[in-house]
């Protein structure tokens, strides 16, 4: 079953700067290792604009961001192009509106423990960083 990931909503329930690069780089990095442990798929949704040089995948993660419409948009459209999607959100609004797509709401705690328990047994991988660098955005010029 693929996920779909309200990220600016898990952010902020792990308790760290949901506007910020670092943090959303972190949840990404969460994110492939899940991906990678439960052989599936995720897209990871930010409110907003892309930022300049912010990769797009990681192994079977990709980040979309939404501008110009909202992160909830976006979920429910791609929720609604397909069956059997997880949604992870705690935004109780859009919850109502994917439910009605026949999709299962994850709640982010339960979601995160889920996340930390994949990335601690995967321990990373040589598979990410083949897959973090094959993206331009994540290549630096010395």
């Amino acid at each position: 079953m693929p996920w779909l990931i309200d990220g600016s909503n898990v952010l902020g329930v792990m308790r760290v700067d949901r506007h910020s690069e670092q943090s959303k780089r972190g949840l990404m990095r969460l994110l492939a290792a899940f991906a990678r442990a439960k052989k599936t798929r995720v897209t990871c949704v930010f409110d907003g604009p892309e930022p300049p040089s912010f990769a797009r995948h990681l192994g079977s993660v990709t980040i979309v961001f939404s501008a110009p419409k909202s992160a909830d948009e976006l979920i429910v459209e791609r929720a609604s192009n397909g069956r059997g999607w997880n949604v992870v959100t705690s935004d109780r609004g859009l919850a109502a509106r994917v439910e009605r797509r026949q999709v299962r709401v994850v709640a982010p705690v339960a979601f995160i423990r889920d996340m930390e328990l994949a990335a601690s047994e995967s321990g990373g991988g040589d598979d990410d960083w083949a897959a973090y660098f094959s993206d331009p955005k994540n290549r630096m010029e010395f």
